[in-house]
């Protein structure tokens, strides 16, 4: 199969702080990806990364005490197989909040 026939995909990739706010938008895409007809793989859960930060409690005495915090972004990947025009106008239009990062690349 030479590359000229070949249709085009799309790999969606979202990441947020927010588990829940994160598989509402996935939800939402999934649905409106079916509801224009167009065939995925996904959504594909991808592990999780944790970054923690220790900072001390008292600038001046007391180096022993410290506190430690963490921030774990999510992430899910969308593989739409199959593309069509209509596909990338619905998702044009769709409205994802603000701490939803979306990365959408055709190849």
């Amino acid at each position: 199969m030479s590359k000229t026939t070949q249709k085009p995909k799309m790999r969606i990739k979202l990441k947020s702080y927010d588990l829940r706010v994160l598989e509402n938008t996935v939800s939402k895409i999934v649905g409106l990806l079916l509801k224009s007809g167009a065939k995925i793989k996904g959504p594909i859960p991808l592990p999780k990364k944790k970054k923690i930060y220790t900072v001390l409690r008292s600038h001046f005495v007391y180096k022993d005490s410290r506190e430690q915090f963490e921030r774990i972004t999510y992430t899910r990947l969308i593989d739409v197989v199959q593309l069509w025009p209509k596909t990338i106008e619905t998702l044009q239009n769709v409205s994802v909040p603000v701490w939803v990062s979306v990365e959408a690349k055709v190849y």
